[in-house]
């Protein structure tokens, strides 16, 4: 009768793979540090290469506008389906975040005004019993 070892956690292997592929002992981590080492010295003469800067700059810039031309079409799309967008949505709040800080001041200032109007009318009534 023999003892059945317990199935491996998955993560556990794909970690002890990876740990061979890379440990510089092995066949293939001695190849992943030749490779590492020769592609840190590409990616530093790219970083600092003006030609692949510009490049790069480029592209970058292309798809940002590609990315708001994307949500310009998104937006117009939803609005023919009167659909509210995420744009619509965020007015909508500040709108209604500007009228509650209304409101609060509204509702402070009439606050102080009928506190103001309790000490009038005390002192009337004071100055109508004095006078009485």
């Amino acid at each position: 009768m023999s003892k059945e070892t317990a199935p491996q956690n998955l993560t556990a292997r794909i970690l002890r793979l990876v740990g061979y592929l890379t440990d510089p002992r092995s066949g293939p981590g001695k190849l992943w540090m030749r490779f590492e080492g020769a592609s840190t010295g590409v990616m530093t003469r790219l970083a600092t290469s003006p030609r692949y800067l510009r490049f790069a700059g480029r592209g970058l810039k292309k798809m940002f506008h590609l990315h708001r031309d994307l949500v310009d079409l998104t937006e117009e799309v939803l609005h023919f389906w009167r659909v509210p967008t995420l744009g619509d949505l965020e007015e909508v709040r500040a709108q209604l975040r500007r009228a509650e800080d209304r409101l609060e001041i509204t509702t402070t200032q009439l606050e102080l005004a009928l506190e103001l109007l309790e000490k009038v009318q005390a002192e009337l009534a004071r100055s109508l019993r004095g006078a009485a």
